[in-house]
């Protein structure tokens, strides 16, 4: 199937030099590569710029402003800008009187965070709750983030002091201490969060949250319209040539770090108090809401069911005299530990795809994947199923006229089992 060029358009590309206002034409900009990831708290943009002869690059020093903005010309409501700073400039070369250098842009946000590093208690008055923390006294007080903030809210509070942290890295600390609140319907809510910077602006979610959302899209590897059937748009497809599979369920990685069965021991310096907490992932599979829902685990699982077979020991040094009393509870070794185990779980399979692709997707989306087998195109229950997107990453070349979208896919299960009925394309 032969893929036509995107409608992309560059809108905007202005950069702030010496006071005054550069505007680049599409000509000017030889790439741009804008990248979301949703192990990262920032998107962000690199771009090769020439000059054409008038000195602009060469007079180019750091943290100059930029604006940028484009759009696909066929889905115009996802026309996307951003602004940020010139955080570092590489590969200067200049070549008969003409300039070029790969412009490294983050948001304000993201030097912000860099300059920053805070030394106080967070949660004051016997703990707040753990989203409240995120997105008042840090998105907002520390920062001052003129982004949007999706949160989701937590059932714990927190009282505790900062060592001269960085917001981001405060953050990313209270990713694996909160607990979502329970949602009817659903199985006991499991420790452990994430924070990332997409399109629509910062997100502080549950691993389990994505198991609750609906698939925005559907990726068809090797599509194959039916005859008569309406644009691959209209029934919420996009055509996947070729995918690669970049990681799996790794048998002998998960020994190595104790993904099947484990123990954590902890010391509380506070008290020198000394708790084990042992964990088997057949237990946990029990309680814990994955992507797919009809996944059943391996059977090879059992087979580290034995309490006294644990493949890993790790130990842990706690100092819970830097919490409030009553914010630092019983159980937070074991949330910590399950946070770990269920982000490492999330992570645990991976998908790469490539496409001419559109401004539409994000990191944080959920898609449905359907991936065939053999000659006879047998549904593959292994790979197909419901997926994250956990990175995007577009990249405009001037000398195509192209912007393909490299999208990295994530999942904490094997898809689909053969007794479901594979369903309808999205509406």
């Amino acid at each position: 199937m032969e893929q036509s060029k995107s409608n992309f358009v560059l809108r905007h590309f202005v950069v702030q030099v010496g006071g005054e206002q550069v505007s680049l034409t599409p000509n000017h900009v030889l790439y741009l590569k804008y990248v979301e990831d949703i192990r990262s708290a920032s998107v962000r943009i690199e771009a090769q710029i020439t000059d054409s002869g008038n000195g602009m690059v060469s007079a180019l020093s750091g943290m100059e402003a930029v604006f940028v903005g484009w759009e696909d010309t066929e889905y115009k409501a996802n026309f996307y800008q951003i602004s940020g700073v010139i955080y570092d400039i590489q590969d200067r070369t200049t070549k008969d009187g003409k300039s070029k250098a790969t412009l490294l842009i983050g948001t304000y946000d993201l030097i912000n965070n860099g300059a920053t590093k805070v030394s106080r208690r967070f949660g004051k008055g016997g703990g707040k709750k753990l989203h409240d923390i995120v997105k008042k006294e840090i998105l907002e007080d520390l920062l001052s983030t003129s982004y949007d903030i999706e949160i989701e809210k937590t059932q714990n509070k927190f009282s505790f002091i900062s060592p001269y942290w960085s917001p981001y890295t405060i953050i990313k600390w209270l990713c694996a201490k909160s607990i979502p609140e329970e949602k009817k319907g659903t199985k006991a809510a499991s420790a452990g969060y994430c924070f990332f910077q997409n399109k629509r602006g910062y997100n502080f979610l549950s691993y389990d949250y994505f198991t609750r959302q609906s698939p925005v899209k559907r990726f068809v590897v090797g599509h194959q319209p039916k005859e008569g059937e309406d644009s691959e748009k209209d029934k919420g497809i996009i055509p996947i040539e070729r995918m690669q599979v970049t990681s799996t369920f790794d048998i002998l990685k998960g020994l190595n770090v104790g993904s099947y069965n484990s123990m954590v021991m902890t010391l509380d310096v506070k008290d020198m108090a000394y708790v084990e907490h042992p964990f088997n992932i057949t237990k946990y599979y029990e309680d814990v809401p994955l992507m797919n829902k009809n996944f059943e685990p391996p059977e090879y699982y059992s087979k580290f069911d034995r309490d006294n077979a644990h493949t890993r020991i790790m130990s842990k040094i706690m100092d819970t005299a830097l919490f409030t009393e009553g914010t630092m509870t019983k159980g937070m070794t074991k949330q910590l530990s399950q946070a770990a185990l269920r982000e490492k779980l999330f992570y645990s399979k991976s998908v790469e795809i490539e496409y001419i692709g559109t401004n539409e997707l994000t990191v944080g989306d959920v898609v449905e994947l359907l991936t065939f087998k053999g000659k006879d195109r047998d549904t593959d229950y292994q790979n197909s199923g419901l997926y994250v997107i956990g990175r995007v990453e577009k990249q405009f070349l001037s000398s195509d006229d192209k912007m393909s979208t490299k999208v990295v896919l994530f999942t904490d299960s094997p898809g689909s089992m053969p007794t479901m009925q594979t369903p309808d394309p999205i509406e």
